[in-house]
């Protein structure tokens, strides 16, 4: 943004020298001179307003935008991860029954095991 000010203030200085120095150079009598620089300086004022309400305009679109832009990926990668920790979620309670199944047919395992040795 640093550049499109600085531009936009060279360009109103620019302008403000020109219609100066342009007035300032003509061949009248000052009550003349003084009405042109009148003249002219409300013409510039008038830009001027035009200028910032379509520079504050196009800010205000650019926030909305970006606003509008951060929300719908914020809210898409929320859903990403929701899917994601679904399927993690999901994932690890198979594992979980999957060792507990394991562990149950090794104890069960265990316990043959043992009494076939008590009863050799």
């Amino acid at each position: 943004m640093s550049n499109e000010s600085n531009f936009f203030s060279g360009l109103v200085i620019g302008a403000v020298v020109g219609a100066v120095a342009g007035i300032l150079l003509a061949p009248e009598s000052g009550e003349e001179t003084r009405k042109k620089i009148a003249e002219k300086t409300s013409g510039l004022k008038e830009e001027l307003d035009e200028k910032f309400k379509d520079v504050s305009e196009k800010i205000k679109s650019l926030e909305n935008e970006t606003l509008d832009q951060f929300k719908d990926k914020f809210y898409d990668v929320k859903g990403k991860i929701k899917d994601q920790y679904a399927s993690v979620s999901h994932k690890v309670k198979e594992l979980e029954n999957e060792i507990i199944s394991k562990y149950k047919n090794l104890e069960q395992e265990a316990q043959n095991k043992f009494s076939d040795s008590n009863n050799a």
